[in-house]
């Protein structure tokens, strides 16, 4: 049998999706630090550096960058490399509007143990519409 993990958080933009996570306990910069046609983080991002966020529960505090950084995840997005949502700890409009941009849901959460609980290659959903990011427990 097996059980879950709740974390509440606000709606920022609606949207359910499900996914592997992608945990950084870093702001994630985009410009620069990912390759555009892959969506793999490069140089500059070591906890993630190698890994694509295609299809992930991107979990992290807020981006660094400046107004590009809507625009590079456009980019990427475009290449089919979309998150399936993003979980993010610091409002962040550079964030927000990259998630309006692409449809991609959006939870913020002040419950800091998020990054401490869920690790990378688990499996979490999103639900932004209640505001819950679940993750399952073996």
């Amino acid at each position: 049998m097996s059980t879950v993990k709740v974390f509440k958080g606000k709606k920022i933009l609606p949207g359910k999706a499900s996914g592997s996570a992608l945990v950084s306990r870093k702001r994630i910069g985009l410009r620069g630090f990912v390759n555009l046609e892959n969506g793999t983080f490069t140089g500059g991002m070591r906890d993630l550096e190698g890994v694509s966020f295609a299809g992930t529960v991107l979990i992290f505090p807020s981006s660094k960058g400046s107004t590009l950084w809507p625009i590079e995840l456009d980019h990427t997005c475009r290449f089919g490399n979309s998150p399936a949502a993003m979980i993010i700890s610091n409002m962040d409009p550079f964030v927000v509007l990259g998630c309006v941009l692409q449809d991609i849901p959006l939870v913020q959460v002040e419950d800091l143990s998020i990054f401490e609980e869920i690790k990378n290659g688990d499996a979490v959903t999103v639900d932004a519409d209640r505001g819950e990011v679940t993750k399952c427990l073996a």
